[in-house]
C-alpha cells in the first residue's frame, strides 16, 4: 500500500456500488433536496446522486487537489466540489447553506490516526481524547482510532436541529462503535447496517459496511 493511499485512507468507491446504494436509498424513501459528500474522492457518490435524485443540489468536499480536478472534469458542472480538510471546514456554515432535507453519503478513511502518523501524514483531526479513554488508556494504544471513526461521530452531531440523514461506507467495528456512541449520547437515530464485501469491492481483508 503506497503512503498516499495510507494517509487518505485511499479506496475509491466503483460507481457501480454508489449507484446501488443510492439505488437501495431511493427504495427505502430517501428524497434529499441536498446531498453532500463530505469526501468525495472522484466524486463517485455524487455522481451516482445525480442520477438517483436529478434535482438535488449536489455537493462535494475533497482535500486531494488532483481528486477535485478529477471530479470537476466527470461532473460537468452537475455539483458544486470544493478542495477542504474535512478537519477543518466549518461544517456548521456549511450545512445551514443547503437545502433540507439533506443526505450525507460517501466512503470514509479506512485507516487509523496511528497508521498516518507512523508515515508523517497530517490527514488527521487535532489530536483531543474524544472518546473520553481515562488515565493511561488516554495516551496509549487505545487512543488509537480509525479516522473514520472520529469523522462519523462528529457528523452525528450535525443531526440535531437538522432534516439530515447519513449513508456512509466504513468498517463494521465503527459503524458499531458510532450507534453506541449515539444511545450514550441519546442521539435520536434510526439506523440500520448492510454488510458490504469488502475484500470483493475494495481489496482489503476487513469486515465493512454501509450505516444509514
Amino acid at each position: 500500500m503506497s503512503d498516499k493511499t495510507t494517509e487518505f485512507g485511499d479506496f475509491q468507491t466503483p460507481i457501480d456500488l454508489a449507484s446501488r446504494i443510492c439505488s437501495l436509498l431511493t427504495t427505502l424513501g430517501h428524497a434529499p433536496k441536498s446531498v453532500l459528500e463530505p469526501t468525495c474522492g472522484i466524486g463517485s457518490f455524487v455522481e451516482a446522486s445525480s442520477v438517483a435524485w436529478p434535482g438535488a443540489g449536489l455537493s462535494g468536499v475533497e482535500i486531494n487537489h488532483e481528486y477535485v480536478a478529477e471530479a470537476i472534469t466527470r461532473l460537468s458542472g452537475k455539483a458544486a466540489i470544493q478542495q477542504g480538510d474535512f478537519f477543518t471546514v466549518d461544517w456548521d456554515a456549511f450545512l445551514s447553506r443547503q437545502i433540507q432535507p439533506v443526505l450525507v453519503i460517501g466512503n470514509l478513511p479506512w485507516v487509523t490516526n496511528a497508521k498516518v502518523g507512523s508515515i508523517g501524514g497530517s490527514n488527521l483531526p487535532e489530536k483531543s481524547n474524544f472518546q473520553k479513554h481515562k488515565g493511561f488508556d488516554a495516551i496509549t494504544g487505545k487512543a488509537n482510532f480509525d479516522i473514520s471513526e472520529w469523522m462519523l461521530m462528529r457528523m452525528l452531531g450535525w443531526l440535531a436541529d437538522r432534516d439530515v440523514s447519513l449513508a456512509l461506507l466504513c468498517k463494521t467495528a465503527v459503524a458499531r462503535k458510532a450507534l453506541v456512541h449515539a444511545w450514550k449520547n441519546s442521539i435520536p437515530i434510526q439506523s440500520a447496517i448492510y454488510l458490504i464485501n469488502a475484500k470483493q469491492v475494495f481489496d482489503v481483508a476487513v469486515d465493512a459496511c454501509l450505516l444509514r
